[in-house]
């Protein structure tokens, strides 16, 4: 039957390509390309809740190829990182910025927006590797005249949890020489736009 039907589909040139939100195992930028390629008359997307699962195949760690370690001339290992991003790569980026990144939650939207407000180029939850081969992904990385600083925002003080994995996220920052360069702010009963903006202007400089 799935055959048949299969073949029905490919005569009318007609695709149906089902996008989940979590599956991100079995979805990659190479076989969407493939399947909305195959429609001739007609391409329909079924995804499930909302636009993510697109938004994320925008991203180059979506791509199967750059996690090949393979090379026609020269051996160019992937990264560590693609190589191992089950372990650290998460959906949940619902909330949209001036800029146009996609983050976790409404305070990293303002902190997003406040950075965008002071012409503070950044970057967000990129790979921050140490010389160990051992990385951690900081909520910012922001450029200030030049130098990089590296910005945590702690949202879930109230969970067990997740203090014992702020606590060894600090100390991977203190053993590879990145805490020095570490903007922290924290949220217990709510955010606090003003404690940010003192922030940057005491920690950073921002005028």
């Amino acid at each position: 039957m799935t055959t048949h039907l299969s073949a029905r589909l490919a005569w009318h040139g007609r695709v149906y390509f089902v996008l989940p939100k979590h599956k991100r195992a079995l979805l990659s930028r190479e076989l969407f390309y493939t399947g909305i390629t195959r429609a001739k008359t007609h391409c329909t997307l079924l995804i499930e809740e909302d636009i993510a699962p697109i938004l994320s195949l925008r991203r180059p760690e979506s791509a199967q190829l750059d996690r090949i370690n393979s090379s026609l001339f020269a051996f160019r290992p992937a990264p560590a990182e693609l190589q191992m991003m089950w372990q650290w790569y998460e959906e949940g980026r619902i909330h949209r910025t001036l800029t146009g990144h996609m983050v976790r939650s409404k305070s990293e939207v303002i902190i997003a927006n406040l950075l965008h407000a002071h012409d503070l180029p950044f970057d967000y939850e990129v790979p921050l590797r140490a010389t160990d081969g051992t990385f951690y992904l900081p909520d910012f990385t922001v450029k200030v005249r030049g130098e990089t600083w590296y910005w945590e925002h702690w949202g879930m003080l109230h969970d067990q949890q997740y203090r014992a994995q702020r606590e060894k996220k600090l100390k991977w920052y203190r053993q590879h020489g990145f805490a020095d360069r570490l903007v922290e702010t924290e949220e217990r009963t709510g955010f606090d736009s003003q404690e940010v903006l003192d922030l940057m202007r005491n920690r950073l400089g921002v005028v």
